[in-house]
């Protein structure tokens, strides 16, 4: 039995020396812990555009490993769609300003 033990390492020794890139392995980081990193991405930039904190895990959770990555890599993806920024609100203040004074303007001089 020792005699067969050696053989068939000898022979794998062999095979491995000369084809040496069937011993080579990938490393695979956890995925968990990536899911969870990028999870974490994604609850911060919802929680930076005013999202509550229990709605905005609850919303990471949602997302499936790869719509969490698509967003980790680019936070600004993750807009706020159901309420207005405060850039928009200042345009459209500035333009219904602008609409007016040209109506007062114009309009009602003639």
């Amino acid at each position: 039995m020792k005699h067969w033990g050696r053989s068939v390492s000898v022979v794998v020794c062999a095979i491995l020396l000369a084809r040496p890139g069937l011993a080579f392995a990938d490393v695979v980081p956890a995925r968990k812990a990536k899911a969870d990193r990028d999870a974490a991405a994604v609850e911060k930039r919802l929680a930076s555009l005013g999202v509550d904190a229990s709605e905005a895990r609850s919303s990471a959770e949602k997302l499936t490993p790869a719509e969490l990555r698509f967003f980790a890599q680019n936070p600004s993806r993750v807009q706020n769609v159901g309420g207005l920024t405060e850039g928009e609100w200042l345009g459209g203040a500035v333009f219904l300003g602008l609409v007016g004074f040209l109506y007062f303007g114009f309009v009602s001089n003639q």
